[in-house]
């Protein structure tokens, strides 16, 4: 099996005093590097694979650390599953980079977008939705057509709870989370806004185990879960939500809109980051009669409302500190 791993060497030693050395991952010799260009590795992977759609009608895979892997072992892979699944998904994680060169075609269905993650949060923090706009745009004109995996935190990172200054931010970060264009992911506990930071490098924080009864009644007392499954059902009903087209209508440091349109149907994401209430006036770039609030009208905390009306072509919503909402256009 020598030639099954990359650079084994008789002459080397490592920690474990086996007597060679070999490439690995990270500099962890536990993780060794498989040769993937290996025709054996590749049929011992792949028929792995064919188990588990065989066995267990399986959809789609996770692909760990898919920035190391061979781009030609990626694409083989993608024939491979396809044959076997038409709509077989393969799903990569990627931290940095031109997420294109993975996610394409010929490879993986998507990657983890950690670009935008990072600018959920931060974005936030700094009072800066040019950050976000920023990513959106530019991982769009790389990216195109591709969906990329899109989340707020998950089993590598802190929990959103834990990273955001101002916790009523939550509110728009969800918001965008399951209406920017991509494929939301929401990591298990985090609907209940639940808190967890790493300590001492350790990531168990971030992986507990939860008891669904301590949860009872969340849908009914905590805002975060309420709000997920509103937005579920909305991408649900709204096939806008999913694939339409993302245009950018306005952008302040603190105020945020842009649609979602598709077959002549619209909907108006609208965001205020603010400490105080903000009205904006949004131009839609499309015709329209009226405004249709779809997402909380009010805001029940504050006991504040949120307006939307169409007035001489523009869009004019007034939005409570800390707050968003999605209107369709008629």
């Amino acid at each position: 099996y020598k030639d099954w791993f990359c650079n084994v060497n008789f002459g080397g030693n490592n920690e474990y005093n086996d007597g060679l050395s070999y490439e690995n991952w990270g500099g962890y010799n536990l993780l060794v590097k498989l040769n993937q260009r290996n025709p054996e590795v590749k049929s011992y992977l792949f028929e792995a694979i064919k188990f588990w759609i065989d066995e267990f009608d399986i959809d789609g895979i996770r692909l760990d650390a898919a920035d190391v892997l061979d781009f030609d072992f990626m694409r083989e892979l993608r024939g491979f599953t396809s044959g076997l699944k038409e709509d077989f998904w393969l799903m990569g994680e990627v931290i940095h980079g031109d997420y294109s060169r993975w996610a394409n075609g010929d490879m993986l269905d998507s990657v983890t977008n950690y670009e935008l993650h990072k600018g959920l949060y931060s974005g936030h923090n700094d009072h800066n939705y040019f950050e976000i706009a920023h990513s959106v745009k530019r991982l769009l004109g790389i990216c195109g057509d591709t969906r990329l995996y899109t989340f707020v935190d998950n089993h590598d990172v802190e929990r959103i709870y834990s990273k955001v200054n101002n916790k009523e931010h939550l509110y728009n970060i969800y918001i965008l989370l399951y209406t920017l264009y991509g494929i939301p992911s929401v990591y298990y506990g985090s609907e209940f806004a639940i808190e967890g930071k790493k300590e001492n490098g350790s990531d168990w924080n971030l992986r507990p185990c939860l008891e669904l009864d301590d949860f009872k009644g969340a849908y009914e007392n905590n805002e975060i879960t309420a709000l997920c499954a509103k937005l579920g059902k909305l991408k649900k009903d709204y096939e806008v939500l999913s694939a339409g087209k993302y245009e950018e209508l306005l952008l302040t440091n603190r105020q945020f809109a842009y649609s979602r349109s598709i077959d002549k149907k619209t909907v108006i994401v609208a965001l205020n980051n603010d400490d105080n209430e903000a009205v904006l006036t949004i131009n839609p770039r499309t015709e329209c009669m009226g405004a249709k609030i779809i997402l909380d009208g009010n805001n029940k905390a504050k006991n504040e409302e949120v307006e939307a009306k169409a007035e001489n072509g523009n869009i004019i919503v007034k939005l409570p500190a800390n707050y968003g909402t999605i209107i369709e256009l008629s």
